[in-house]
């Protein structure tokens, strides 16, 4: 058998798939492909039927395949994106939505009505290329809000950042937000834990949301109380239970990440004690940090005692 083969099942699955008999269509694609391996339009037709029938793992391998063929096919790569987005492989959908929208650019505002797709043209899709390249490799995991789980907050995983031994975690998704007072650039926090752990995450994570819940921009040099202590994270929570803003000095990272517009900017967050806030009150912001610096504690070791 040999390609004109291929391309009659093709045609078929084409007109089978137009009828809507995705399972028919899947068959004659699958079949095409199998006969003549090298035949883009056959494993694209397969990636669509196999999308249609909630085959959605299949349907991004079959993709992958047909982009492998055809780097340059825009409905290929739609579908790539469609399917990765699907399976949350935030990478493989926005490289394949960007090939799409460099080679198809009035595509833009069909990928704004699909809600998987949309999300990857916010800025907190740059901020994510952004990240990597300050960060390095890193993984991710998405924390919903409690109370309205259609809003998420990504927070990024980078080990043996900034140093060996310490693990960085980063939001992703904060930086959508515009600030009412005009002139704030968008931020996303920065952690450093050594000691590893979901609690980081979820530090990171709940500082987001309540930053967005009002509407409150982390000024280095700023307190806001029970964020840790609300997680109930047994005596974590009592001992450092609120946390403080600053300027992300132990990271080598030149600030702005983006001159914009609009500007993009990172602020670290560092878990504190109920006595180092009342210090911060009585002495202010300067004299704080002053005295965190002069204590030589490791502000990244959760099982610290008091800095002040």
């Amino acid at each position: 058998m040999s390609q004109p083969v291929a391309d009659q099942l093709t045609a078929e699955g084409h007109a089978l798939f137009e009828q809507k008999q995705y399972a028919e269509a899947a068959a004659r694609f699958e079949r095409a492909a199998t006969i003549f391996p090298s035949h883009a339009v056959a494993w694209k037709g397969l990636g669509n039927a196999l999308l249609c029938l909630g085959k959605t793992t299949e349907a991004a391998r079959a993709f992958d395949r047909a982009i492998g063929l055809r780097p340059d096919s825009a409905t290929a790569l739609w579908g790539g994106a469609l399917a990765h987005a699907d399976l949350g492989h935030r990478m493989m959908a926005q490289n394949y939505l960007s090939r799409v929208l460099q080679l198809q650019p009035s595509w833009v505002e069909m990928a704004r009505n699909v809600p998987k797709l949309a999300a990857f043209l916010q800025l907190s899709s740059h901020v994510a290329n952004l990240l990597r390249g300050a960060l390095g490799p890193y993984s991710a995991r998405a924390y919903k809000h409690a109370g309205d789980p259609s809003q998420v907050i990504e927070v990024l995983r980078a080990a043996n950042c900034p140093v060996k031994g310490t693990v960085t975690y980063a939001s992703l998704g904060l930086c959508d937000h515009a600030w009412r007072e005009p002139g704030r650039p968008r931020v996303e926090l920065l952690m450093a834990s050594t000691v590893d752990g979901e609690i980081n995450g979820q530090i990171v994570a709940n500082a987001a949301y309540h930053l967005l819940g009002n509407h409150f921009f982390p000024e280095p040099g700023s307190f806001v109380r029970d964020v840790i202590a609300v997680l109930g994270a047994g005596e974590l929570s009592q001992r450092l239970p609120h946390v403080y803003f600053t300027v992300p000095r132990s990271w080598p990272i030149r600030l702005p990440l983006d001159q914009g517009p609009p500007a993009i900017t990172l602020v670290a967050l560092v878990p504190v004690s109920e006595r180092e806030y009342q210090f911060w009150r009585a002495h202010g912001a300067a004299a704080f940090e002053l005295a965190l610096t002069a204590s030589g504690v490791d502000l990244a070791d959760l099982r610290r005692g008091d800095a002040v």
